[in-house]
């Protein structure tokens, strides 16, 4: 681990939290795709008993990131990684009715590309609306007139050339500073500090130190994943290898403290292993200068966005071999690492400092962790199929984890896809999926708070209100989907698998 001792270091981490500088999200209730600054994908709102009723969108295009909410909580900001001539941008009122569209885009100059699908937008406290793609960073007011747009840095020779001559760099949703400045890291390393009003670059150029991570090929990507147009083809390539954190730096969205640092799970210096990278900005230079704080190796993968501890001392991230690291938010020293089978995906952190990771089938869907790394439960989602019936063929019906853990205050949701385990394929046959609320002192399943229609590969916004906000990516459903001629023949009864939809899902809570 290389650190870079720093003095105005140890000062900000003496300082009172409460008295630090807050980044300017929106107050409306989902401002960026894991919730606040830190990652953390906690909220107050109880949801468990209410009931629900839900609408739909964008029927036909997968949406990967979460969708974000204006600061009255009127509209709902979406992005898609639709063909040419489409829009990729989309706002949608919380009735359903679409409100407005970013032009369609026409080349890596015209328009928001598909590069989207991975990027969250983010939202001020004005209601402006932020929002990276392949190769550019864009301003949106409100009313979606377009405020400015600018180059990211383009690929350096070495890079991978992901989608031939479409230039990509993509930044994989950006975050505000503490002090009202949007950041970022692209896909290849490079660091942008950029003035939220004008759309200037300030800070003087900077590229992770960093080797580019090895080509993900553990799980080869399926032929029909996200076809028929739910992505453009030509991106489908580059959107499996962010998904894995493949042939780039990283892949993954910055958390921000209130000292001001921003912590950025990247690849290592050294070959073919993470890093956690703590990062500040030195303001007293222009242009100004990012320098690296500390880096601190982890294992392989680099697909985990960090999340912070509710005090902000400690920093949350996992590798793929299924370690969870807690590492000190000053030093980078390892406070703790605990192996579990959790994937390189953002852990939730609960505002009691539990921490809520991902685990990957046959494991059980959800790990809760204390804030000493001590184990505290894993989910227990077996009832849920009770009422499935055994194959004969397929054996017993399974519960699978398909989407990051968010905690309310009554509960951590996490979305499922229930089906059947072709186990000569080794691959999870879905016929339904749901959202599911977990007890937050044993796991065990408490309620399917709403049946979704896709698989939904993705995160769950919750909303001041307990609103639901769902994105429906179809990953799974899309990579089995050549199968379900078959399968629906052997399926035990009437019971079919799940055509892949995409789209976002809305459940409002029924007025009593």
């Amino acid at each position: 681990m290389h650190r870079i001792p720093a003095l105005i270091t140890t000062l900000l981490a003496l300082i009172s939290v409460s008295a630090m500088a807050q980044p300017p999200y929106s107050p409306g209730g989902w401002p960026t795709l894991h919730f606040d600054a830190g990652n953390r994908r906690a909220v107050s709102v109880g949801v468990v008993s209410n009931h629900y009723k839900t609408w739909s969108a964008l029927s036909g295009a997968s949406v990967l990131t979460a969708p974000v909410i204006s600061p009255d909580g009127g509209a709902l900001y979406v992005t898609t990684g639709l063909a040419r001539g489409r829009s990729n941008l989309h706002a949608f009122s919380l009735q359903g009715e679409l409100l407005w569209q970013s032009a369609p885009w026409q080349d890596a100059g015209t328009g928001v590309d598909p590069c989207a699908l991975l990027s969250s937008p983010i939202v001020d406290a004005e209601g402006d609306i932020y929002l990276g793609d392949c190769n550019q960073l864009f301003a949106f007011t409100a009313e979606g007139a377009v405020k400015w747009v600018i180059d990211l840095p383009p690929p350096a020779p070495g890079d991978w050339i992901a989608a031939g001559a479409h230039p990509v760099n993509a930044l994989t949703t950006a975050a505000f500073t503490t002090d009202g400045h949007l950041t970022g890291v692209t896909n290849f390393g490079d660091v942008i500090l950029v003035d939220r009003a004008t759309g200037e670059q300030l800070n003087k150029p900077f590229r992770l130190p960093s080797e580019l991570s090895p080509y993900a090929d553990t799980y080869p990507m399926p032929d029909s994943l996200l076809g028929d147009g739910m992505i453009d083809a030509n991106f489908r390539e580059w959107a499996w290898q962010v998904i894995f954190a493949g042939n780039m730096r990283s892949a993954n969205t910055p958390a921000v403290a209130r000292s001001g640092r921003m912590f950025v799970v990247g690849s290592s210096g050294r070959p073919g292993i993470g890093a956690l990278f703590g990062l500040d900005v030195d303001n007293a230079v222009t242009p100004r200068a990012v320098r690296v704080a500390f880096a601190t190796d982890i294992g392989i993968g680099s697909g985990s966005s960090p999340a912070l501890s509710p005090d902000e001392s400690q920093v949350y991230v996992s590798d793929e071999a299924g370690w969870l690291y807690a590492i000190d938010s000053v030093d980078g020293s390892i406070a703790w690492k605990v192996k579990t089978a959790a994937a390189a995906g953002a852990a939730a952190v609960g505002p009691d400092g539990r921490v809520y990771a991902l685990q990957v089938y046959p494991a059980p869907a959800v790990i809760a962790v204390g804030a000493d790394g001590e184990v505290l439960w894993e989910s227990d989602t077996a009832s849920l199929a009770a009422d499935m019936p055994r194959s004969a063929l397929l054996g017993e019906p399974v519960v699978v984890a398909n989407g990051n853990p968010t905690v309310t205050a009554d509960a951590v949701l996490v979305p499922v896809i229930l089906g059947y385990r072709l186990n000569v394929l080794k691959a999870n046959l879905p016929v339904r999926s749901a959202l599911v609320a977990l007890d937050l002192d044993t796991g065990k399943a408490v309620a399917e708070l709403v049946n979704l229609a896709d698989d939904s590969s993705g995160i769950t916004a919750v909303l001041p209100d307990g609103t639901l906000v769902n994105s429906l990516g179809g990953l799974q459903t899309s990579a089995t989907s050549p199968l379900s001629p078959l399968m629906n023949v052997i399926l035990p009864g009437d019971t079919r698998m799940l055509p892949p939809r995409g789209g976002i899902q809305v459940s409002i809570p029924r007025r009593k």
